[in-house]
């Protein structure tokens, strides 16, 4: 293999590795619900969570985001990165605005090679694009022949499609404000040139796409602008998101606008790119100079963006696509696309990793300890009784007898402990129900009643920042009587908990607290949001700002009402694990007691059948240690899988 191969391959190949590891990953969650199933230790709610996980598995996408304002080189580098196999540009790469709306970039190999585009008229109304996903009809989808590229380029090219309409409709879709910078604006009945289309989707067969990968294209600091749901929920799902910058220009003002605005209160990794080095390949420099030239260059844009040097990156994506496609290794070499490209391989994919393994963890991290600690259990009974049964050979009957009635008053004892935890059982089902009505789904609705009451019909900014903040506050307050509630359903279980230690020695057993943290952080990231849309110049000046208010505020519910559901089904899964291994272990620990009555009581009527309950005792200790042997492998591997990833 030639060394451009090599650079060409070296994210496919983490990509790919990436995918193999999740498809490990989901093949263990499956095997451990196949074995629950066969050993009819799975309800159904439980099979339909563990169907939910797989779900989330197969979704489980390396999204990486990638914002520019026009001009930077963002689809040339889309190109270079990922699309140079393909021997053309994918994406439609020239001079001035090349990509005018949103594009998704991914592969789906359930369905064919297409371009769906979504018309800029839907502004007009209230659905949000992740709505409008589920509308076939109002998609215009174009086919793609991968093998025919001047059908491909010419298919792309729809990407920079405008139409010009009236500055009335115009600002009606909430496309251009009332003024210019200058003060002045076109008239209603002037003709304006906007994009044809509000978003895009393409779905691709390339191993990188097909391996998990997909790609956001987001044109300009006023497309993002336009549609709130990029930034207050798209882009925060990223796992990356790669900020374009030109190395002629370094951070502009509009630059710094959407470095500040979009990029630097993020949750994903974010990456400074500095395009178009080649511009520096001056022939009348040294070698030295040309890379003190970039370096100060580094160091400024680091400055400006208070972002390390080290996640500072300088290419020449034009001469990376062209170097590939030539198959030129220096060129490629020379580009500085590489060192992009291993940041990528090393830094990012192992983020989606661990919170793919975080989530799994999370959702059955608790029943697989408790699935593991049963068979331990099981097989030290066994062992136990056993023994038990070899020191009464050859003994008399009246010892056997002895033993049985000794068995049969642990378990009167057991019993009467049962029904202990029957009353305790009880008190914790009130105390679930109660918090569980917290999360009433019309109690966001009151909230949401509340916040439009704050606006108090005046659909302007500050009305928006006080609407917001109501519904804030609402959620909140339920955020914290949902914690003191968790905390005193705690502290009863863990009464609970050690009262089965003292009384029958049940191992000790340590219960996370129900914490909220991470849903009050996304909470604040939306008050953040809302402060800086409300700040915005473009928002201010809009014509239609009444508009604009009630979209964003529409986003914002739902954002807030997904927030709130979170939180919900988190809780609900918290509520199912507290009690869950101490039931567990004391359906086991009955069984035993069972177990060793009948047993004694079999030997007790039968003189002559101790050996033939011994042998009934291996075989059950065999199967028990084939279910060890199982788990412990699945645990093992399920403790790899989440481990970081040998180099």
């Amino acid at each position: 293999m030639d060394n451009n191969a090599q650079v060409i391959n070296r994210f496919e190949s983490e990509i790919a590795r990436y995918n193999r590891w999740r498809e490990d990953l989901s093949g263990a969650v499956n095997e451990y619900h196949d074995w629950l199933e066969r050993t009819n230790q799975i309800d159904i709610g439980q099979s339909v969570r563990f169907y939910d996980l797989l779900e989330s598995l197969n979704r489980g996408r390396l999204m990486i985001a990638f914002l520019a304002e026009f001009s930077r080189g963002k689809s040339e580098l889309i190109n270079a990165l990922f699309f140079s196999s393909f021997k053309e540009r994918l994406l439609p790469s020239d001079v001035g605005r090349t990509t005018m709306c949103p594009t998704e970039i991914f592969h789906d190999p359930s369905e064919e090679p297409y371009l769906k585009l979504l018309s800029v008229e839907t502004r007009y109304r209230d659905e949000s694009i992740s709505q409008l996903k589920n509308m076939p009809v109002e998609w215009s989808k174009i086919r793609l022949n991968i093998n025919d590229t001047a059908s491909m380029r010419q298919a792309l090219t729809s990407l920079a499609d405008t139409k010009r309409v009236y500055a009335l409709d115009a600002r009606m879709m909430g496309l251009i404000p009332m003024f210019d910078e200058s003060g002045t604006g076109p008239t209603e009945e002037d003709i304006v040139e906007v994009p044809a289309w509000r978003y895009a989707i393409l779905n691709y067969p390339h191993p990188l796409l097909t391996n998990g990968l997909s790609i956001l294209d987001t044109p300009g600091l006023n497309a993002l602008g336009l549609e709130p749901e990029l930034t207050l929920s798209t882009l925060p799902n990223a796992q990356a998101v790669l900020f374009l910058l030109g190395i002629d220009t370094g951070v502009t003002k509009s630059d710094l606008e959407i470095w500040e605005r979009y990029v630097k209160v993020s949750q994903p990794a974010k990456i400074a790119v500095l395009n178009k080095i080649d511009l520096m390949w001056d022939e009348l420099k040294t070698l030295p100079e040309i890379k003190a030239g970039m370096l100060r260059m580094v160091e400024a844009t680091s400055k400006a963006l208070n972002l390390a040097p080290e996640k500072v990156f300088t290419v020449s994506a034009q001469k990376a696509l062209v170097g590939r496609i030539k198959n030129d290794a220096d060129m490629v070499v020379r580009s500085g696309i590489e060192r992009l490209e291993q940041f990528l391989a090393n830094e990012i994919i192992p983020v989606k990793r661990q919170l793919l393994a975080k989530s799994v963890s999370t959702e059955i991290g608790a029943m697989m300890a408790t699935s593991y600690q049963g068979c331990t259990q099981k097989l030290a009974a066994n062992v136990k009784q056993v023994e038990e049964l070899n020191q009464l050979a050859g003994k008399g009957r009246h010892l056997v007898t002895r033993m049985w009635q000794q068995v049969s008053v642990e378990k009167e004892a057991y019993n009467a402990a049962l029904g202990e935890y029957k009353i305790q059982r009880a008190a914790f089902n009130a105390k679930r129900n109660a918090l569980i009505d917290a999360f009433n789904p019309a109690k966001l609705d009151i909230a949401c009643t509340r916040s439009l009451d704050a606006i108090n019909g005046s659909w302007t900014t500050p009305g928006l920042t006080r609407g917001m903040r109501e519904i804030i506050r609402s959620i909140n307050v339920e955020f914290n009587v949902c914690s003191k509630a968790g905390e005193d359903i705690l502290q009863l279980m863990e009464r609970v908990y050690n009262t089965f230690h003292e009384r029958f020695k049940f191992e000790k057993m340590e219960m996370p607290p129900l914490d909220f943290e991470s849903s009050r952080i996304k909470l604040k990231l939306l008050v953040y949001e809302t402060e800086q849309f409300c700040k915005d110049p473009v928002n201010i000046v809009m014509t239609e700002k009444r508009y604009m208010v009630r979209r964003f505020w529409r986003m914002l519910v739902d954002q807030s009402r997904k927030i709130f559901n979170e939180a919900r089904t988190e809780t609900e899964r918290w509520l199912q694990n507290v009690p869950m291994p101490l039931e567990a272990r004391i359906k086991d620990h009955k069984a035993h007691l069972e177990a060793r009555l009948v047993s004694l009581g079999s030997i007790n009527d039968r003189g002559g059948a101790m050996q033939e309950e011994l042998h009934k005792l291996q075989g059950q200790r065999r199967a028990i240690e084939d279910e060890l042997q199982l788990i412990s492998r699945l645990v093992a591997k399920m403790r790899d899988i989440g481990a970081a990833p040998k180099t």
